[in-house]
């Protein structure tokens, strides 16, 4: 109860859960007592959350439940649309065994100051397997309560996609914007209404609140749609992500101020950071994320927990909403990750509970009223900024009662 009510007074509030629409996060939780939140598929933590159909790909599910009491948490797939809402299907239809089985992999952390007790799930496994390509949503429940959820997607194994990614936009010319130009092939398929059976998705450093929903192509030769010069896949283009790396308490490297045991844990200050007016080189993973400690011999359940003490020096901004994200929230812009503004230090402030590893991060601004975040204001946009662009591809042929993930394909400027 003592450790409850310490995250809940300096993190006030949880992972929100939010409908299933295309402008929420990956993962979510609605208690603040589960963590660190992670798919990695096929062992690759700088992958997508992606595995390829019928084949021996795996993803590994994992969170951190913060205490040492063991939870018997379950836990159920849906297979969803290109929109993420379920799909008019039965289980046995998308998937091999029974739904609402145990999570049975776990273990309790070891020497740390925060108790917490580590659970994994994999899929496939010997109970469940998936039959269809598609988007999935993974729900873990406790006594039939959803307490956390994961995304995830399973392909086909086609390749209908083609793309690049130009600084020259229709917008302006090497500035501040990124075009993605994209080619989808239908050889293979039987489209005979590409408006209806297709349907594509382009994502900027795998963010939601600001994907390309099913743009329109600017040709259609027939067998091949070409989206190019098109003014929906014109993306700000941001700056490189800033990043933070704690590896033990006492080696911690790139803008890390200091550590400090304050009694009963480690709070961790960043340097100040500064709003950026100019690109800023730095070889960033597009916001990813890793779980480690360099003196453990398992670092998922051997990390400890800092309070992490973000600050960025500013003017205050009016209008909207400042927050800090990246891979590590799963794009959860919440109040959870909101910075305040402190006067008396003229800067945007903000603690997030975090695992010791290595992070990307970045600032960004919601104004009022909007569900699409802004990189100008904190970070500015420039043409240079490496960014990953995720392209899917959905198909639902005439007839069908479900979307196939068809195709992807990652890319970057």
């Amino acid at each position: 109860m003592i450790l409850r009510n310490h995250i809940r007074k300096l993190i006030p509030a949880a992972f929100l859960l939010v409908p299933m629409m295309l402008h929420a996060q990956w993962f979510g939780s609605e208690s603040d007592m589960i963590n660190t939140l992670r798919a990695i598929s096929n062992g690759d933590w700088e992958r997508p959350q992606i595995i390829m159909l019928n084949s021996d790909e795996s993803i590994e599910f994992s969170f951190d439940e913060m205490s040492h009491e063991y939870h018997r948490f379950t836990y159920h797939i849906t297979h969803c649309d290109a929109q993420w809402k379920p799909s008019n299907l039965i289980e046995s239809e998308y998937m091999n065994g029974f739904n609402d089985q145990p999570i049975e992999d776990w273990e309790n952390s070891l020497n740390t100051t925060f108790d917490y007790t580590h659970y994994s799930l994999t899929l496939p496994n010997d109970d469940v397997t998936l039959k269809l390509s598609g988007n999935y949503r993974l729900s873990i429940r406790e006594d039939g309560k959803e307490v956390a959820w994961f995304r995830f997607m399973i392909v086909e194994d086609r390749h209908n996609l083609s793309a690049t990614v130009d600084g020259n936009t229709d917008i302006d010319s090497h500035k501040s914007h990124q075009q993605v130009n994209m080619t989808v092939s239908l050889n293979g398929l039987n489209v005979t209404n590409p408006d209806r059976e297709i349907y594509t998705v382009v994502m900027q450093n795998r963010r939601f609140d600001n994907a390309v929903l099913n743009p329109k192509p600017t040709y259609n030769a027939g067998n091949r749609l070409t989206y190019e010069h098109c003014r929906n896949l014109i993306f700000p283009a941001g700056n490189e992500f800033r990043r933070f790396e704690i590896i033990n308490m006492y080696d911690y490297f790139k803008n890390v101020d200091r550590v400090a045991f304050h009694d009963p844990y480690y709070h961790a200050t960043l340097m100040q950071d500064t709003r950026h007016h100019a690109y800023s080189f730095d070889y960033d993973h597009n916001g990813r994320y890793l779980i480690r400690y360099n003196q453990a011999s398992n670092s998922d359940t051997e990390a400890d927990y800092l309070f992490v003490h973000f600050n960025l020096a500013s003017e205050p901004l009016t209008g909207g909403s400042l927050y800090v994200s990246g891979h590590f929230n799963g794009g959860n812009l919440s109040s959870k990750y909101e910075m305040e503004y402190n006067s008396r230090d003229k800067a945007y402030q903000a603690t997030v509970l975090l695992k010791m590893g290595a992070y990307d991060y970045q600032y960004l601004w919601v104004e009022d009223g909007e569900k699409a975040a802004q990189t100008k204001p904190a970070e500015g946009d420039w043409y240079e900024t490496k960014n990953e662009y995720l392209i899917l591809l959905y198909y639902r042929q005439r007839g069908s009662r479900y979307d196939r993930l068809i195709s992807t394909l990652s890319i970057e400027q």
